[in-house]
């Protein structure tokens, strides 16, 4: 029989080892809780208690599975964003603190009266934080992948009650003569030469939630801002999640629109990664 402690280390070690992970004890912690059904301050608080061989073997398997690359997020099947838990798996993006920067602006933007739309949602995790912090009345989540909408429809029922309304569909094509006062987006836009030096990681995740197109990664999100005037309110907002190294480009390609009040947001690192404008009809 085998220690929590005892497995908590071997964990850590073999992780360390592979040299894939900058956090190999977190990583290991939240693999054994998984696991045991422990907290992480349980851990060490009953750093002594032997583990069932069945529940050793499931987390030496969980192990094995991270050394070989495996996001975490994706082996836990959740992770958190904004204070709340959302389902994930490979069929959608892992959620990151980097996109609570979006969430920060729509906030300053809307109340619970506000028609919003999370176009390219993935696990929906930004539009369901969204109504959950304003108490939305009206909140579409839409993406192309039928994969990632499973994800997002298990997040809705477990956060909203199944309130958000779900859309299958490329951009605005399912969305046809509708209007918001706000539209967020996380579209795909890395370029292939950055996705190409992301690491083994990040390759797990959807590549169609990654590649934006173009040799810039934009082509998604010009085609954004070219059709969104029409599904947008008169004085309605549109919110862009986008590289820092993007932004002003994004900035450029609204004011060609006839974006008004354009901005930028930061991240926390800090590093200008929301765009968006006003536009008025």
């Amino acid at each position: 029989m085998i220690t929590v402690q005892e497995a908590l280390s071997q964990g850590t070690q073999a992780i360390t080892q592979h040299k894939l992970s900058a956090t190999p004890l977190l990583d290991a912690s939240l693999l054994l809780c998984k696991s045991t059904g422990l907290r992480r301050e349980e851990l060490y608080s009953r750093s002594q208690r032997t583990i069932p061989l069945a529940t050793y073997a499931s987390y030496t398997a969980l192990i094995e599975q991270r050394c070989g690359g495996e996001p975490v997020a994706y082996l836990l099947g959740e992770r958190e964003f904004y204070g709340r838990s959302f389902k994930v798996s490979p069929a959608v993006l892992i959620p990151r603190s980097d996109s609570e920067a979006l969430v920060e602006a729509a906030l300053e933007k809307i109340d619970s009266s506000a028609k919003v739309l999370d176009l390219c949602c993935g696990s929906g995790c930004i539009g369901i934080t969204l109504a959950k912090e304003r108490s939305l009345e009206a909140i579409t989540l839409s993406d192309i992948s039928a994969e990632a909408l499973l994800v997002a429809k298990e997040n809705n029922d477990r956060l909203l009650g199944g309130s958000a309304r779900l859309i299958e569909g490329h951009l605005f094509e399912p969305l046809q003569g509708e209007k918001f006062s706000l539209i967020v987006t996380n579209p795909p836009y890395l370029t292939a030469t950055w996705y190409n030096g992301c690491s083994n990681e990040v390759k797990r995740e959807p590549s169609l939630a990654l590649l934006g197109g173009e040799e810039d990664g934009l082509a998604l999100i010009r085609e954004i801002v070219r059709k969104v005037p029409l599904y947008l309110e008169d004085g309605g907002s549109l919110l862009i999640e986008c590289d820092w190294r993007q932004h002003e480009v994004v900035l450029n390609l609204l004011e060609e629109r006839g974006f008004s009040a354009l901005e930028s947001y930061s991240d926390l690192a800090p590093l200008r990664r929301v765009v968006g404008g006003t536009y008025r009809v």
